[in-house]
């Protein structure tokens, strides 16, 4: 419906409506007139309303010439067009469908209809059109727009191919390259997804939108640089672009600029109050500095406008955390102080409303007489100066260099410092002659020789004396996580709602999801199908119902050719799963469940390929008694005179490793926790470990694929053990326990530049 006058229209009064359409009838430019010029005219003049936002002219137009003749397909077209412009899709798809009818070739009838009924969520018939007006007259748009409706219901293979399409009838359309960088990056292709995206933006330098989506594909790819220099575009562009603010603050965030991060959100709230995405990030980074006042007044924003928005969850914490801003850490724990069935409503994004939740004692309000963290760029204290300085050694050595994995200075400043501070408790348990003896706060010296540690606030055993074992010494990598990252739901699997726990609480990790092969975890996509094929040959699956079956022998063959979900779909024909062995050393010959690698149909045309680490009961316990043995032989090795072995310290300090990431006893930031915990062990024999993980290496992965700790320790050694050297640290740096003592303390160093 869009006219398009040639040079002949010198002369003509370009605003006058009656004079425009006079001369597109008489220069034949109207899209189905009919070759009777006043027909035609009154057809132009009805487009031209429409085109131009004038909607009941254009109807009132429309509907004179269908009182005329019931049987003109460009009044329906119109007619239809402006019943879609202004919301009335029923009624617009119904014109369409008018079209069709009279003239079944008319391929605009078709498109529109297509494309209305897609708005209306009928997506698939929605392709059925766009398909038959693509069959009758192909032309960019019916790609283009049956591109947009397969991107819509995730089929981006169907998308990007449709979309290709449309680029080789016009392959300057910006939109159009846009829309196959977002199927790109979709299906997990970051390279091929940027170069879509520079394309589009090379056409249109003020697109902003696709400024800010090839900034998002760096950021998925772990560049930050070019992330933040494209999203800086997209702002350049338009100054307002509340989006552009959000999409950076999130960069910003998981890069741990949590200041840099709160001024783009603060910015993106300025520009647009009723963005909720801000609004809640906002909040995040109020929380994660301390400023939990603030925070919570935010939240309460929020609350008020959605009371079942996911961050009442955020706010009782945040409640929980301001009360307990000058608690003693060592007595203090929010996975034991924490309703267990609001941790586990928390860790499902349950609404407020679940059941679960009915019996739920909220946080009592604010007290205004705690005031918030002090906002401090430097440490006061030479103690503290020393412990930050000497953090920033350790902290960038968890780095991970692989795509999908951003630098975050927040986390490597909580790894470093978490590192010393489970060193120096070691060393003192070990120094200790094992038997655990507890010195709080109160009751040390302030020597390296102390055992900071008390029973009420572990994990396990709270409040009863016992030793200190290896879930104490793990405690304090899982405090430090909860307190560094408010955003994440960290938190013990065991002491969740009992119901959740029994049920088997299950951790999933997904290599492939849906169409997408996921940039993080993809890389072990090989490595993973190769253990599935193996022990698919060896002892066949189990399906969705938990049946083991055999796969016929014939279909062997078929396996050992599979290399993707597609080809493994194909020969197994059913949804299933295999268990990992995990061999014991605590129990010699004794073959655990591992973990479960899954693969599952998902539509349109996909899979789920994941790993799974079901904690179970029955599962937990093994795993617990497993660690509990490594725990006593680091013990037995790190006293051996003169000295321990440092070769055989390594191996059990990897097995400790092996074990904890097979168990997977946390709701996230399990292999994180761990890793920190291997460098800490070394450290405590006084030796660090300073080598991170090469180039597309993730520790946890082979752990997890692999059967048997001593064969893991003997691939990642090879790495591990150059780069293993004595260090004097611990005997140089004050103690983590005495001078970092707090909640507000944790969160002051955090926040240190």
């Amino acid at each position: 419906g869009v006219l398009t006058l040639s040079a002949s229209s010198r002369g003509i009064d370009q605003h006058d409506p009656a004079q425009v359409a006079a001369l597109a009838a008489a220069q034949n430019l109207i899209t189905h007139g009919v070759g009777n010029a006043t027909t035609d005219e009154q057809i132009a003049l009805g487009y031209l309303q429409v085109n131009t936002g004038n909607y009941k002219l254009g109807l009132d137009l429309f509907n004179r010439l269908l009182e005329g003749n019931p049987k003109l397909v460009a009044a329906y077209l119109g007619r239809g067009t402006a019943q879609a412009l202004q919301g009335n899709l029923a009624q617009a798809s119904k014109d369409f469908t008018t079209v069709t009818e009279i003239d079944p070739k008319c391929s605009d009838g078709w498109k529109r209809r297509g494309q209305t009924r897609a708005a209306l969520g009928f997506d698939s018939d929605a392709v059925k059109d766009l398909t038959k007006a693509a069959e009758i007259s192909p032309d960019h748009e019916c790609f283009h727009q049956r591109g947009i409706v397969h991107h819509k219901m995730h089929d981006y293979r169907k998308g990007l191919k449709d979309f290709r399409k449309a680029l080789d009838m016009e392959s300057r359309n910006p939109i159009t390259w846009n829309f196959v960088g977002l199927c790109e990056n979709a299906l997990g292709h970051t390279r091929e997804s940027i170069i879509a995206y520079e394309r589009a933006t090379q056409l249109d330098p003020h697109f902003k939108e696709a400024w800010a989506n090839m900034a998002q594909a760096h950021r998925d790819g772990g560049d930050r640089a070019s992330a933040e220099r494209f999203f800086a575009q997209s702002i350049k562009v338009d100054a307002s672009y509340t989006h552009g603010y959000h999409l950076r603050g999130l960069l910003f965030y998981g890069c741990g600029e949590i200041r840099l991060a709160l001024a783009d959100f603060k910015q993106g709230v300025e520009m647009d109050g009723t963005d909720r995405n801000c609004q809640l990030m906002k909040a995040v980074c109020l929380n994660s500095l301390g400023m939990l006042s603030e925070a919570i007044a935010e939240y309460n924003v929020l609350l008020k406008l959605d009371p079942q928005h996911q961050c009442y969850y955020q706010k009782e914490i945040a409640l929980w955390m301001h009360k307990n801003l000058d608690a003693d850490i060592l007595a203090t724990n929010p996975d034991t102080q924490l309703d267990a069935y609001f941790k586990e409503a928390y860790c499902k994004r349950h609404p407020t409303s679940h059941p679960r939740m009915c019996n739920y004692r909220p946080q009592k309000p604010l007290n205004a007489k705690i005031p918030d963290v002090r906002q401090l760029d430097v440490p006061e204290s030479a103690e503290l100066r020393k412990i930050v300085e000497l953090s920033r050694k350790f902290g960038k050595l968890i780095q991970l260099n692989t795509p999908g994995f951003l630098s975050n200075l927040r986390q490597h400043r909580s790894c470093g410092i978490t590192i010393i501070s489970m060193a120096q408790q070691a060393r003192a348990f070990w120094s200790g002659g094992g038997k655990g003896s507890v010195k709080t706060r109160d009751g040390g010296d302030g020597s390296a020789s102390c055992l900071y540690f008390d029973p009420a606030g572990s994990s396990k055993n709270t409040g009863k004396n016992h030793d200190f074992g290896y879930r104490d010494f793990m405690d304090i990598a899982v405090k430090w996580r909860q307190i560094s990252e408010p955003n994440d739901p960290v938190f013990w699997i065991d002491l969740l709602a009992p119901e959740a726990f029994a049920e088997g609480f299950g951790l999933q990790t997904p290599m492939v999801t849906g169409q997408m092969n996921v940039v993080r975890y993809f890389p072990y996509f090989a490595r993973s199908l190769e253990v599935v094929k193996r022990l698919i040959a060896d002892s066949g699956a189990c399906n969705v119902h938990d049946q083991r079956f055999m796969l016929p022998r014939q279909k062997l063959d078929q396996l050992e050719k599979a290399t993707d979900c597609q080809g493994l779909w194909d020969v197994m024909q059913q949804g299933f799963y295999v268990e990992t062995p995990c061999h014991s050393i605590a129990r010699p010959g004794k073959i655990m469940a591992g973990t479960r690698i899954t693969l599952l149909q998902k539509p349109p045309e996909g899979f789920d390929f994941t790993i799974r680490t079901p904690g179970t009961p029955p599962r937990w316990v093994e795993m617990d008694q497993e660690m509990a043995h490594v725990w006593k032989l680091l013990r037995v090795e790190a006293q051996r005179k003169p000295g321990p072995d440092v070769e055989k310290f390594t191996e059990l300090a990897l097995t400790f490793y092996f074990y904890w990431v097979n168990f997977g006893p946390l709701s996230r930031g399990t292999a994180a926790c761990g890793y920190i915990a291997f460098f800490a062990l070394m450290l405590s024999i006084g030796y660090e470990v300073d080598v991170s993980p090469p180039e597309g290496t993730q520790v946890d992965w082979p752990a997890i694929l692999t059967p048997r700790p001593a064969e893991f320790a003997a691939e990642v050694t090879t790495w591990i053990g150059p780069g293993r050297v004595k260090s004097t640290i611990l005997d140089e740096c004050p103690l983590v326990a005495t001078t970092i003592a707090t909640p507000r303390e944790m969160i002051e160093a955090l926040n240190m530049v």
